[in-house]
């Protein structure tokens, strides 16, 4: 009786299934959102993109202040805070806002947030940016003056535009015989000058620079222990 001989299995098309699933790329899809906690890595290993921030203004309206901003290319970010000073050292938050996570390219976003209990006087404002990873960025400050009649504390710029050379002061009210701080702010909140005076209300300061200031957009801030301390823009014009 003839014995039937068995045959080698063809491990061939197995071979070539299981080496189809091994070199077939897997790619990760962004689901985005509201802190979805996605980051740059679910885009496949792309790098991440920056937020570019459009526009961040601060608008008095009644009793309060409304912050706006907009922005486009967010990837990855998280949240906004804004912030607030008189000092221009010493930031307090006013509120936070849930970003949208992402932007379509192109797509704007917009955001709006209301300081419900605004400081009298004049205030600066900044926006903090805030990724998932935990990286943040600051805008440059913008300024709001509410209700500066009859406060204790009052200036002016003249001229303004300047030149960057020198500083004039109306001083239109201030505490008499007692000396008051005069500090020139850029807008980052970085502090270029500071210098303390003393003078009466109706005095017109001259103050000079030791290095001219370069075109572009300050603040000037007064302060003093007893009234507080008030701001006003500085505007240096292109030179000649």
């Amino acid at each position: 009786m003839s014995k039937e001989i068995s045959k080698p299995m063809n491990l061939r098309p197995l071979l070539l299934l299981l080496a189809l699933f091994t070199v077939t790329p897997v790619w990760a899809q962004f689901v985005g959102g509201f802190g979805s906690g996605a980051t740059a890595s679910d885009y496949g290993g792309q790098a991440q993109l920056p937020l570019t921030l459009l526009s961040f203004t601060a608008t008095p309206a009644d009793a309060e202040v409304v912050l706006e901003w907009s922005t486009i290319h967010e990837v990855g970010t998280s949240h906004f805070l804004v912030e607030r000073t008189t000092n221009g050292s010493h930031f307090t938050p006013v509120g936070r806002v849930s970003a949208a996570g992402m932007s379509p390219l192109g797509l704007t976003r917009s955001y709006q947030l209301t300081d419900a209990a605004p400081l009298a006087g004049s205030s600066l404002y900044r926006l903090k940016s805030v990724d998932l990873d935990g990286s943040f960025t600051y805008s440059d400050l913008v300024e709001v003056n509410r209700a500066t009649e009859d406060l204790p504390l009052a200036f002016s710029v003249r001229p303004n535009p300047t030149t960057g050379d020198a500083i004039g002061v109306a001083v239109e009210a201030i505490a008499p015989n007692e000396p008051f701080l005069v500090e020139v702010i850029a807008p980052s909140g970085r502090r270029l000058m500071a210098r303390q005076l003393t003078g009466f209300a109706g005095d017109y300061l001259q103050l000079p620079l030791a290095q001219r200031l370069p075109a572009g957009t300050y603040f000037l801030r007064l302060s003093q222990a007893s009234t507080g301390s008030q701001t006003s823009r500085l505007i240096v014009g292109q030179s000649r």
